[in-house]
């Protein structure tokens, strides 16, 4: 599937030009940032006018940006992959392959940070190792959690029963009769919105619902403090100082990761066959 990014800007003729472009993926065998960059020239139209625009989409490591060939300003959001947010959800609801995805995710891992690399590109590569981990990690509560829960009555009753932000939810009659037959679609919609773009949220509910205590898990909650700093600055705090990642601290954090993991597996095997929903 092909990044795309909405665009926009001024045509000569007065008209605000809205289009969406392609974005090339940056070049993953570089080794340094700027060796990364990809490069592509797209054609613009304006509705109005039909006059052509050439739009120059740059994408490197650290992020993609737009220009015009002959000058003037234009704005670009986020990269993004399209995707249906319908069939996310059902995906989220039917698909058995959370743990697979996990380790595949966790097997990535150990060649990167064997890899020889200038000192500057091994702290890059362990800034972005250390994201990925956790939003594995995230991935995959996310998931598991939704797909057990949206597949069982009695998970989803336990949620209604436990969840006070859900339970506060009222429907008429008629949204009840037409949410019925797609309910696992609406608690998983709920669940991805509401509940696990919160990480401490995630804690009680796997508690309440499922049964599973994580113990003491600040490890993981300092690791997302973390990786805010490899997100949003590049492996820089505040204060411009880089942040403390490294061969050890990652090794340490895929650990730690794949051991939660296990734990909630067991768990899971013990909820046994999921109960059938009755529609």
């Amino acid at each position: 599937m092909t990044l795309q990014m909405d665009i926009s800007f001024d045509c000569e003729c007065g008209h605000r030009i809205e289009d969406t472009v392609y974005v090339q993926d940056p070049d993953f065998r570089a080794e340094r940032n700027k060796d990364s960059q990809t490069d592509s020239w797209q054609q613009v139209y304006c509705d109005n006018c039909d006059k052509e625009y050439i739009v120059q989409v740059t994408n490197t490591f650290y992020g993609a940006m737009c220009s015009l060939e002959d000058g003037g300003e234009i704005s670009y959001g986020m990269p993004y992959y399209p995707e249906s947010e319908e069939d996310e959800l059902y995906w989220q609801v039917e698909s058995t392959q959370q743990l697979e995805v996990f380790n595949k995710n966790l097997r990535s891992i150990e060649p990167l940070i064997n890899a020889e690399l200038p000192e500057d590109s091994r702290f890059s590569l362990f800034v972005m190792l250390h994201a990925h981990i956790v939003a594995a990690i995230e991935g995959y509560l996310s998931s598991v959690f939704i797909h057990n829960v949206t597949n069982s009555q009695e998970l989803i009753r336990k949620l209604v029963e436990t969840d006070p932000e859900f339970s506060r939810r009222t429907f008429s009659l008629k949204e009840i009769f037409e949410k019925q037959s797609g309910l696992a679609v609406t608690v998983a919609s709920y669940l991805q919105d509401l509940i696990f773009h919160d990480l401490k949220k995630i804690k009680p509910m796997y508690l309440a619902v499922l049964g599973h205590d994580f113990g003491d898990i600040s490890w993981l909650f300092n690791a997302v403090s973390i990786r805010h700093h490899c997100a949003h600055r590049a492996g820089y705090d505040k204060e411009g100082n880089p942040i403390d990642v490294s061969k050890e601290s990652i090794q340490e954090l895929a650990a730690k990761a794949e051991e939660l993991v296990l734990a909630v597996e067991e768990t899971l095997k013990n909820l046994g066959e999921p109960d059938e929903l009755p529609f």
